[in-house]
């Protein structure tokens, strides 16, 4: 993607974010858009299909600047936690529109790529830490079944906001992520996975 497309998709993208601070995403309009970005029509059907796959690139980028920063923090999962669920209480409108508009599974789709690559760095240190080694299927298998639960809970956060409270919530997923991952990984020990 050249400089000039890839500015002109994220000026879009912004846009975009602002409308949504004002209005609901089903009233939002190609013609807002280019309006907002003093472009054509053409511009931005040369770049997206619709709104919709606009709205898909414009929050794959806002999770991607927020998985970005966990990486420069080299921040824990508990603090990955901390990491979106911060981005999501700044950021409601766009999170729920996203909920509502590209639904559970286009969400789960882009949380999965980060929080995999965490979850299997968790593992990994977990087995330097503890001097043990376990097999690829069983990291794969496990960074799956832990990164299908934190993609959930995320959506969960998105869809319920303000229902439960935020330092409740944390304590909870700490609580049990910490538990059971140090749990299934100790009896992956015992069995020599």
């Amino acid at each position: 993607m050249s400089e000039n497309t890839s500015e002109t998709k994220i000026m879009m993208a912004n846009a975009l974010k602002e409308l949504i601070k004002d209005r609901p995403f089903s009233k939002i309009t190609v013609q807002d858009i280019v309006t907002a970005c003093n472009i054509n029509r053409n511009t931005f059907y040369y770049h997206f299909e619709s709104n919709y796959d606009l709205l898909y690139f414009a929050y794959s980028q806002e999770v991607q600047k927020v998985a970005d920063s966990f990486h420069q923090a080299n921040a824990t999962v508990p603090q990955i936690m901390e990491f979106v669920l911060d981005y999501i209480d700044q950021n409601i409108p766009l999170c729920q529109c996203a909920y509502e508009s590209l639904g559970e599974t286009q969400l789960k789709t882009i949380f999965e790529k980060d929080l995999f690559d965490y979850i299997r760095a968790t593992i990994e240190y977990f087995a330097k830490e503890n001097n043990v080694k376990f097999s690829e299927d069983f990291k794969t298998y496990i960074g799956f079944s832990y990164t299908q639960l934190l993609s959930g809970q995320i959506i969960w956060y998105i869809k319920h906001t303000g229902e439960m409270d935020k330092e409740i919530f944390k304590q909870y997923f700490q609580t049990f992520f910490t538990a059971t991952l140090k749990s299934v990984m100790d009896e992956a020990v015992s069995k020599g996975f």
